[in-house]
This record gives structure tokens, sequence and C-alpha cells, in this order.
């Protein structure tokens, strides 16, 4: 029986001679056409050739398999823009919070603050990312160094181009597809790694730390350290804490021509070489979804409407990914779970660190000792910024 089969199903690949759909099939080896199976008389009935019976079982076996690892294909390669839209998407915006009352905005947000805290600690976690695992220089080799070398009960990684890839697409892919899209084809990396840390200390939690910074004090000390100066305050309270960049409040003597000049787009800026954080914080996931939000309006406005077509001078990547949007996601934040505006006077002159609502901010000194313009002194730093700005070379 297999050998009749095989033999009906292949007969006509040597053949020079096929039967049309009206025509008997005229075959020259008499033996085979004497020879008749169960296939060979279904064939007959069909009047289909076999040479093209085969081509279409072998595309239908080719097509079967491409259906069975249709889940390892992208979803927004297979779902194209549609997938966008996807109703479980993790960084959309929700219309509904735009006719909220303040009061219900601050409640909102203060039980998922209560969810955060309940779920997670901080994970004992330092993340860092460069294009290889072949560091730039040996100074980078030391700064790298010394956060496993203070923090030897600490998980390291370092996230080369391909893994982060990998990561994205495995933690991404399915619930936010456009980010993902996003991610692989911003056409300045420098975006991506922004936009990177973001998605990382998201999902996994832990510290994220730009690879010129160089730890000075154990993370496990750094909690402790900054609420000896916030009594009542427990460390189960906080869930994100944020560094001070610049606090230049004193008008007289930084001059709104000074702030420009130095690439700063108002008198507070938060710091985001260094991020640390529980797992699903609020403000990381609005942080992505403005970016989104934000680079697709961007694409829109382009003439062939894709991101390829982006241009973005210095000034334009600070404010889409870099530090000038993270301090507005934050300022906004910080207003709707304190339920008031919390004016930019009481984020200056941090002493230690200062609380608003989930959200630990650190005195300039702890994540950016040095800065004398904000009066940034190096006496208990946590960790040092060595301000090397290999993105500015981004092509």
């Amino acid at each position: 029986m297999l050998p009749d089969i095989r033999k009906d199903v292949f007969r006509g690949l040597s053949s020079p001679v096929y039967r049309s759909y009206h025509d008997e099939y005229d075959d020259k080896d008499s033996s085979l056409k004497r020879s008749s199976s169960p296939l060979s008389n279904f064939l007959g009935i069909l009047r289909l050739p076999r040479r093209h019976t085969a081509v279409a079982a072998l595309n239908t076996l080719l097509l079967i398999l491409f259906f069975y690892n249709l889940p390892s294909i992208p979803t927004f390669l297979r779902s194209g823009p549609s997938a966008m839209a996807k109703s479980n998407a993790l960084f959309s915006s929700n219309p509904a919070e735009l006719t909220m009352l303040p009061s219900e905005r601050q409640a909102r947000l203060i039980e998922k603050a209560r969810n955060v805290s309940a779920s997670s600690p901080f994970p004992k976690k330092i993340w860092q990312t460069w294009k290889t695992i072949a560091l730039p220089d040996d100074d980078n080799y030391k700064f790298t160094s010394s956060w496993q070398k203070k923090n030897p009960t600490h998980e390291y990684e370092l996230l080369t181009d391909a893994t982060a890839e990998r990561y994205v697409i495995d933690n991404f892919n399915e619930t936010d597809p456009y980010i993902v899209e996003l991610y692989r084809t911003f056409p300045k990396r420098i975006l991506a790694a922004d936009l990177l840390r973001y998605l990382v200390v998201y999902r996994s939690g832990g510290l994220y730390t730009d690879l010129d910074t160089e730890c000075k004090m154990p993370i496990d000390r750094w909690m402790d350290e900054s609420l000896t100066h916030l009594p009542g305050v427990e460390a189960s309270d906080i869930n994100v804490v944020i560094g001070m960049e610049l606090d230049v409040l004193n008008r007289t003597r930084w001059s709104d021509d000074w702030v420009r000049n130095c690439g700063f787009s108002q008198r507070i800026q938060f710091i985001q070489w260094t991020i640390w954080a529980r797992p699903g914080h609020e403000i990381l996931r609005r942080m992505i979804t403005s970016v989104q939000e934000t680079v697709r309006a961007d694409i829109a406005l382009t003439s062939t409407k894709t991101i390829s077509a982006l241009r973005y001078t210095p000034n334009d990547i600070l404010d889409r990914t870099g530090p000038w949007r993270w301090t507005r996601v934050i300022q906004r934040y910080v207003d709707e779970i304190e339920g008031r505006t919390v004016s930019i006077e009481e984020f200056g002159d941090i002493r230690g660190a200062r609380r608003f609502g989930d959200v630990l901010f650190l005195s300039g000194g702890r994540w950016s000792p040095g800065l004398a313009h904000s009066g940034s002194d190096q006496t208990d730093s946590f960790l040092a910024h060595h301000f090397r700005g290999s993105w500015k070379g981004d092509k």
C-alpha cells in the first residue's frame, strides 16, 4: 500500500507528460499505467495531475508548520497596526482619568502604591547596559566592578544590545508590541537606551545605573541612611527613589539664560542616570506611556509616517526620553498622589531626603556629588557620576 502511494504521488515528477483536467493521463510506462491503488483511483476521480497533487500536499504541510510556529513571530509583525490598540496594553492612557476628581485620582494612586509595596521588596538586582560585553575602556571596568564588589548580595546583569532586545521582546511583545517596535527601530540608539532603563525597572525592579557611575556605599545601607532624616517614615512606605540633578531656585545667582545654556528645561531636574524602584511602579508606567504617545505623534507629522524619518536634536532627545520628560512625569505624579499642586520650591534645598507619597527624593549629594551649582557635596554620597556622556556621539 505505502509503496503504491509513494509511486502515485511522485511518479509525475520525472515524467514529461501530464494529464490535463479533461484528458486521460498518458503514461509511457504501461506497467505503471496498469497499476491501481486506492489513491490512484481517487486521483482519477478528481482528474488532477499527480505532480500538482504533490505540490499541493507540500504547500499544505508548509502552511501547517507556519501556523504551528505562529506564536513565536513578534506580535507587531503578525498583527500590524491593530496590535497597537490591544485592550490589555500596559502603556496606554486611560480616558476615564480625565474626568476623575483630584481626590479620586489620589485615592487610586495611593491604592496602587500599597499594592506595589505589598507585592515585592526592592529587588536585589543591579542593571547596567552597553553595546557588548566588552566595555569602552579600563575606567568603565573599574566602575562596573565597584557595583559588584560593594554589593555581593545583589545580582548583577549587564544587558548588551542582543540580550536587551531579547528582554524587551520577551517581556512586552504580547501586551505592547508597539513599544517593542519603537525600541528596535529608534533611529538614535540613545532613545532606545533611555527607554530600556524605564522598561527594565518597571518590569523587574531593582537599581538601574549608567555605565559611568561608581558605587561609593553598599546599596543595602542607602535606605536606612536616607530615612534617618525622616522620623516616622518606614522603608515599606517607599516604592521608588529619585535623585536630584539640579536645584537652582536662586534666580539672582542662576539666571534663566544660565539654565537654558546649560541644557536644562527648568530649575529643578531629577536624575535618570540612576533609578531605584520596586517593580510595577506607576511613575515608570507613565513615563513609558508618555514616550510612546509623544513619539507616535512625532511620526505622524513626518512626510513618510515612519520612525526612520524622525530627526531629533540633542534637546529633542532630552525632551522625548531624557530627564526633561522624566522630571515632568514625576512632578505630575507627586501632585496627584499628594492631592495638591506641589510647588517647585518644595523640591529645593533637600537635606538628606524628602518624601512625597511613596516617592523618596534624595539630596543632590547622594547620587550627583560635586555639582557646585546645586550645592552637592561629596560627603556621604551613595555613588559618583563621571559624566562620560557617550550618548552625545550617538548617530
